[in-house]
């Protein structure tokens, strides 16, 4: 999908304290090999206190984004909220705590739980709903927000190919202007991959209890073994590769004249990495950055994005290249290019 009046007002991240990798070895939650196979330093880890909620670092992200776009919230004609875990309350609208916080009582919210996909998922769907003009605003906010709290939960040890950070971060997009413009967004789908996410668990009637740590890790291979799909790990390139071909082809951009690729915190450690198959350098991606935070749920490129204006690490001119996927499996590609850096 091609964008003319597309543009990024305002990025901002809301991140607490980073807890070292080799502080995680020395108390014996993290494996020292598991830990260097990774290659990811630190990871930010929240209070478990109120203020930490999920939804409440994402209202401080939310606010700090419109501040730095200059946007009302009077003109805010949607919010979408996206987690990939535990908001505070069950049975709760998150995203409606978020827009009633951040921009006031009658904006639509709504939450979007497509793994860590859901913040770039949120940028084409955003985008689409203020093209048709629903709702009579300008801009629409967009937040993520995730608290990895134990014991459900091991943040260093559940996932293979990352650690999980906390966190929240936001992006407002608008009709009108902002530093950023939205060249294009593309979205690969395989619906028959949402079996690596389930595994071989049952659907139950009501949550476990006690409730088990959760193996996202095994469930993978379960999945896998279950599927029993000789094209596996075609599937998932042609879904990364598709992705970023629509997109960069949308935007008449070559993979060359992308200065940036701000993509998803995560690690194989086999020598053949996500860069690779984007047919970037990895000094060029946003991994430098990404392995002193850890996974920030769906909030990677938002934080990334963010860390890259803020820094001056990108200039007027530039294109960078927004790359996100999820567990169902999406992966969302999104090229803007840098217009101004604004003022912090």
């Amino acid at each position: 999908m091609r964008w003319e009046n597309l543009y990024v007002s305002g990025v901002a991240a809301w991140l607490p304290p980073l807890v070292t990798a080799e502080d995680a070895v020395l108390a014996g939650l993290l494996d020292p090999a598991r830990s260097k196979l990774r290659g990811i330093e630190s990871v930010t880890v929240a209070s478990d206190t109120e203020e930490d909620a999920p939804p409440r670092m994402a209202v401080r992200a939310a606010r700090e984004a419109l501040g730095r776009g200059d946007v009302d919230p009077a003109d805010v004609s949607l919010v979408l909220h996206s987690s990939l875990w535990f908001q505070g309350i069950d049975l709760w609208p998150a995203a409606s705590y978020v827009a009633h916080e951040a921009v006031g009582r009658q904006v639509p919210a709504f939450g979007l739980a497509q793994r860590c996909n859901g913040g770039m998922g949120a940028v084409e769907l955003a985008g689409a709903y203020l093209e048709a003009g629903i709702g009579g605003g300008h801009a629409a906010l967009l937040t993520t927000g995730d608290r990895f709290a134990g014991p459900r939960i091991d943040r260093w040890n559940s996932v293979d190919v990352t650690m999980y950070g906390d966190g929240a971060a936001a992006l407002v997009l608008s009709t009108r202007d902002g530093f950023a413009r939205v060249l294009s967004t593309a979205t690969g789908v395989d619906n028959s991959l949402e079996i690596l996410a389930r595994g071989d668990e049952p659907f139950a009637a009501h949550p476990v209890e006690p409730s088990p740590v959760a193996d996202l890790g095994s469930r993978t291979v379960r999945g896998a073994q279950l599927a029993d799909m000789p094209d596996l790990t075609h599937r998932y390139i042609d879904l990364l590769v598709a992705a970023k071909t629509q997109a960069l082809q949308d935007a008449g951009t070559a993979i060359d004249d992308i200065a940036h690729a701000v993509i998803p915190v995560s690690r194989r450690g086999t020598g053949h990495e996500l860069h690779d198959l984007l047919g970037l350098p990895d000094e060029r991606t946003s991994w430098a950055y990404g392995r002193t935070t850890g996974h920030v749920g769906a909030g990677d490129q938002y934080a990334g994005l963010a860390h890259l204006v803020e820094n001056a690490l990108v200039s007027p001119g530039d294109r960078v290249l927004l790359f996100g996927g999820g567990a169902g499996y999406t992966c969302t590609a999104a090229v803007v290019e840098i217009l101004k850096l604004p003022a912090h």
